[in-house]
């Protein structure tokens, strides 16, 4: 059914440890939001390539694995669906299939889902620790048991339905129309039922809802505007999440995406990436350095903290007398949010980057300067889903404009020939 595509793999072999922390993290969610985004993902792809008798390429393993891991844990999984389909469709498809998309479709698939359903983006955060058991920022049309349980299996039957009769076009295009007729019934149903079911605590309404914050709504002074107060026990030590401990951030536990937030296992990823070539260093260094100079540069002229009187966007960043809380605070400022993840795993595309060294550098600079941007001038609490998508909008144009990398010329009157060697090679 795949086609087999080695780099692919080993981007896949990168994403499981992140994916076995996160599960640790958000519990079984993880598992539901990664197994929609696949089913329908390969599905999707299976349609559009079967009609070309071609095989469904790994890419797509690594697509639905990034796109799912960039999901909150509690995300209602039709959103998850959404998302999956758009990424692969709109992503990918429309473009020709593998190699010849503009854009990378996990983060095509993932503003989409922001931009459209921003509630169910922005508030479906989780206490992080002991399996997901801490509770959940906000709950959304169910994203529990009930609801993973009717959604995976429907799904399950759609895709052995299409794969099983991929000639079959009515076959197909019926089945498609009864599984989102069903989710439509499903969600009404619960919509209606809800009230009825949380009063009597059934397995509907298995985790509590709690209040917490992002770590960037932390660094707004969000946290201590509204009183929020969360301590989590990892392993038994215990973590008070509104601190945004750069340590509790290296390692994940925090609110956010279900894979952004373990930066250990990112950078671990990252050089293991680079170790077997599978990436280019050049939009992954550089995209990362970019954003710490800008946010250094913000963080000295009290753009980010303000000053007395003029209090920036996030007074937590306020400038620190000390060098060790300067360090202290860029540090955690650039381990908030999904800016390494997609450093490491997205900016490296290299089907939507630049092909010339030379346009990698300032692609790089694209991705770390507009997440930046984004992130401390617009509406937005995240920027490096519109960085990514800003830089493969002209990637094409800097390979075409930038010059390519000069090869070493050798002159006939400089060039010797070559001597064998006692074994006869040359």
């Amino acid at each position: 059914m795949f086609s087999k595509q080695d780099p692919m793999r080993r981007v896949l072999y990168s994403l499981v440890p992140i994916f076995i922390w996160s599960v640790y993290l958000y519990g079984w969610r993880v598992v539901a939001v990664t197994a929609v985004v696949y089913l329908l993902g390969i599905l999707t792809e299976f349609i559009f390539e079967k009609s070309r008798n071609k095989k469904v390429t790994e890419a797509v393993l690594v697509t639905c694995g990034l796109l799912a891991l960039s999901l909150p844990p509690a995300v209602p999984l039709w959103v998850a669906a959404v998302a999956g389909v758009f990424a692969v469709l709109f992503g990918k498809e429309v473009y020709g299939g593998f190699g010849r998309n503009v854009y990378n479709p996990a983060i095509t698939g993932r503003t989409f889902a922001y931009i459209s359903f921003p509630l169910m983006m922005q508030t479906t955060w989780m206490i992080p620790g002991n399996w997901g058991l801490g509770g959940m920022n906000h709950q959304v049309q169910g994203s529990v048991l009930l609801e993973a349980g009717f959604m995976i299996v429907l799904i399950v039957a759609l895709f052995l339905v299409i794969t099983r009769n991929p000639g079959n076009k009515k076959l197909i295009i019926t089945s498609i129309i009864v599984a989102v007729a069903l989710t439509i019934a499903f969600y009404v149903t619960i919509a209606y039922a809800f009230p009825y079911i949380k009063d009597h605590r059934t397995a509907l309404n298995d985790v509590d809802v709690v209040a917490t914050a992002t770590p960037i709504e932390i660094f707004r002074g969000l946290a201590q505007q509204n009183n929020w107060h969360q301590t989590v026990n990892v392993f038994g030590v215990p973590v008070v999440l509104e601190n945004n401990n750069v340590w509790a951030l290296f390692f994940g536990i925090r609110s956010g995406a279900i894979g952004e937030g373990p930066i250990f296992l990112i950078l671990l990823a990252g050089i293991y990436l680079l170790w077997t070539k599978t990436a280019n260093w050049r939009p992954m260094i550089i995209t990362m350095v970019s954003a710490a100079v800008l946010t250094a540069i913000f963080y000295y002229t009290n753009v980010l903290g303000g000053t007395p009187g003029h209090p920036g966007r996030f007074p937590e960043l306020a400038v620190k007398p000390d060098l060790a809380g300067q360090i202290n605070d860029i540090l955690r400022f650039m381990m908030v949010g999904s800016l390494l993840f997609g450093a490491v795993f997205m900016s490296t595309d290299p089907v939507s980057s630049p092909k010339k060294p030379v346009a990698l550098w300032l692609y790089g600079i694209i991705i770390g300067g507009v997440t930046i941007l984004i992130r401390v001038y617009a509406g937005f609490p995240e920027g490096i889903s519109f960085g990514i998508l800003t830089a493969n909008t002209f990637a094409s144009l800097l390979d075409e404009i930038l010059p390519a990398k000069k090869k070493k010329t050798v002159t006939k009157s400089s060039a010797k020939p070559a001597v064998a060697d006692e074994g006869g090679q040359a």
